[in-house]
């Protein structure tokens, strides 16, 4: 006890098994205090200094997520980057992609995403259980649609060759119709509808003007090029977990 530092504590006396715990608490933060002038394998994370809590290496990050018999219905080309989070009643379909960080929680209600659309970093979907509106409360997203990064939408529509710019809110019972485009930063209030073809922006959301051919032309590209693109983060995961790499690291850090 004196060679690893620790001292005695009229705590310690209360109890064997009081003594046990203050006892293994300060063995863990002296182990620890000693362990970080070691050098460490850099992919070896460690995240308790509580000797009951195992290190734990693992990360458990899940991509899907079921919850009782809300289970996702995820195409077999979409992409779910490894930090993203599906949850409960979602359907995605084909060329499908979810970026890293975001995140499409059917918890309460369905959610669908339309082939060819992306879902951008950190953007959030979610679907309220009901609408006091007596409508539906699902979130429904078309094809070949993209949603700008940190953007929030929340039981609305969005149909067909939408553009969503970076950090839009789309509230409870909004609809964006197709061909349309949303400026970065623009809050579509509750219930409100965005006409096909027309350009919005501000907070709260307003008219700009109506967009060109090319303009809506454009929206479709955006979305292709981004089916692409995500072909390419796919390639770069391997079908299977490569935790066990780290676990291998440590076991012959251990022993050597």
């Amino acid at each position: 006890q004196e060679q690893l530092g620790l001292r005695s504590s009229p705590t310690y006396k209360s109890s064997t098994g009081s003594l046990k715990m203050a006892f293994l608490q300060q063995a863990s933060r002296a182990g620890a205090s000693l362990m970080s002038r070691v050098a460490r394998p850099t992919s070896v994370r460690f995240f308790s200094a509580n000797p009951i809590v195992d290190e734990d290496l693992y990360n458990r990050q899940r991509s899907t997520i079921e919850l009782g018999p809300r289970v996702p219905s995820i195409a077999g080309d979409a992409f779910i980057a490894p930090s993203a989070t599906v949850i409960g009643d979602v359907d995605i379909y084909d060329g499908v992609s979810i970026l890293y960080g975001a995140v499409v929680r059917g918890d309460l209600n369905n959610i669908k995403i339309g082939a060819f659309s992306n879902i951008q970093d950190k953007a959030v979907v979610h679907a309220a259980r009901s609408s006091p509106t007596g409508l539906s409360a699902a979130t429904t997203i078309g094809a070949f649609v993209t949603v700008g990064a940190g953007s929030l939408l929340r039981s609305c529509v969005i149909q067909d060759n939408v553009m969503i710019g970076k950090k839009c809110i789309v509230m409870e019972g909004a609809v964006v119709e197709s061909n349309s485009k949303l400026e970065d930063g623009t809050v579509v209030p509750p219930g409100r509808m965005i006409p096909t073809g027309q350009l919005w922006s501000g907070n709260p959301a307003t008219y700009v003007r109506d967009l060109t051919e090319e303009e809506v032309e454009d929206i479709t590209v955006v979305a292709e090029q981004a089916v692409e693109l995500c072909k390419e983060h796919a390639s770069e995961f391997l079908p299977y977990s490569s935790a066990y790499i780290d676990a291998e690291k440590l076991r012959t850090w251990q022993k050597s």
